[in-house]
């Protein structure tokens, strides 16, 4: 009789342990779509979200970057600053003269305002024989504001000069943390998906996409599930060939740090297989950097390249890969303190026990020497149950 009661026993524990995992199985399988919920409450269509119009309201990042060619120089962006001078984003190919006249256009008047011109170099790229530079326009007295601004480097007719649209970046009462740009590079979905729905777990909701390869499709399908994911996703068309390198990345990174100026505290550059990971007991990258709200000027965070070895696609990227390459440790990027122009740039360095950059590449060699680094799997669970990454898993993005 007592065996009986033991098999008995044995029978319901195996049915109930099958149970559980049944019931855990449907629950993450349906997690996501109880997540993805359109605004009328119905369960989310992607196909809609493809074609719908429904999108929310963005903040302002002013007129749309687009490089315009101009006399063989190369014009990307420009913004009114310090109430009294234009600064542009320029890019010398090859042997071009710098500028020598600059003029402002404003609404009330038919021709433009010469205005005093200067330049500063940013980077230069000697083997491709490309520079960067600003370019200031400046005035000595205005009663109103430009809203575009052209560089001329021969004494032409002022109106075959192309205009270039200024972005007057305005203090905002409410900040937000962190803005995150995104600098163009080869296009991988996994990374996108991943990239976007991690850095919302570690506090970072506002994006700026500088983009050439990502499908409209899932762009569409961000904008449109923004509000749910609670995130702004803002993308920006970046029609140059170049999509890699230190002049493409540095050329972005000050763009970002201009038009970000006024709305938030701190600007990073990233790239799509580039992850900011809090290595201690803070998981959150907004507080780590408000609890040193005083620091000047930029920290830099160290990265870690990391090679990726382990794709599956049951697993996000980003969980499965942690051997870290001993060869990079001395790479550094910036998170930049928007708090006004210094003549003396301070930079407080962060170590990687607190915060890094994970960095997922292909590795063409294998490593001699690494070290495993699991911080990022602190956020395995989160991240995998995120909606993006689950709509990913499920082949339904």
């Amino acid at each position: 009789m007592k065996k009986y009661r033991q098999l008995l026993l044995l029978i319901i524990t195996v049915v109930s342990v099958s149970l559980l995992l049944v019931y855990r199985h449907e629950y993450n399988r349906l997690h996501y779509v109880l997540e993805v919920f359109n605004f009328f409450g119905k369960p989310c269509n992607i196909s809609s979200l493809e074609t719908s119009e429904n999108v929310l309201g963005y903040h302002d990042w002013g007129p749309d970057p687009l490089w315009q060619e101009n006399e063989n120089i190369y014009v990307y962006s420009a913004f009114w600053i310090k109430q009294s001078e234009a600064q542009a984003i320029v890019l010398h190919i090859g042997n071009t003269e710098v500028a020598k006249n600059c003029f402002l256009w404003f609404e009330d008047k038919e021709k433009p305002i010469p205005g005093k011109f200067r330049y500063t170099e940013i980077e230069k790229d000697k083997e491709n024989g490309e520079v960067a530079y600003f370019y200031y326009c400046s005035l000595t007295t205005s009663d109103h504001e430009p809203y575009a601004v052209s560089f001329a480097v021969k004494n032409k007719k002022i109106q075959e000069s192309k205009k270039v649209h200024l972005t007057k970046s305005r203090a905002h009462t409410q900040k937000v943390n962190t803005v995150i740009c995104v600098a163009p590079t080869a296009f991988n979905k996994s990374f996108f998906v991943e990239f976007l729905s991690y850095h919302k777990l570690v506090g970072i909701d506002n994006f700026i996409f500088y983009q050439s390869n990502i499908p409209y499709r899932l762009i569409k399908i961000v904008r449109n599930l923004s509000y749910r994911l609670g995130i702004s996703a803002y993308f920006r068309f970046w029609n140059y060939p170049k999509t890699e390198g230190i002049l493409t990345r540095s050329i972005v990174e000050k763009d970002c740090t201009l038009r970000t100026a006024n709305y938030s505290d701190n600007s990073i550059t990233l790239e799509l297989n580039e992850f900011i990971v809090p290595s201690g007991h803070r998981v959150s990258f907004n507080e780590t950097f408000n609890a040193n709200q005083k620091m000047p000027n930029r920290i830099s965070l160290p990265v870690q390249i990391f090679c990726v070895d382990n794709t599956h696609k049951r697993k996000p990227i980003t969980v499965q890969n942690i051997d870290v390459n001993y060869n990079n440790d001395n790479k550094v990027q910036y998170v930049y303190r928007n708090y006004g122009e210094s003549s003396i740039v301070v930079t407080h360095a962060v170590v990687k026990d607190v915060i890094s950059i994970h960095k997922y590449v292909k590795c063409t060699q294998k490593p001699v020497r690494v070290y495993r680094d699991g911080s990022m799997l602190k956020f395995s669970v989160d991240l995998t149950r995120s909606t993006l990454v689950q709509l990913y898993l499920h082949n339904d993005l």
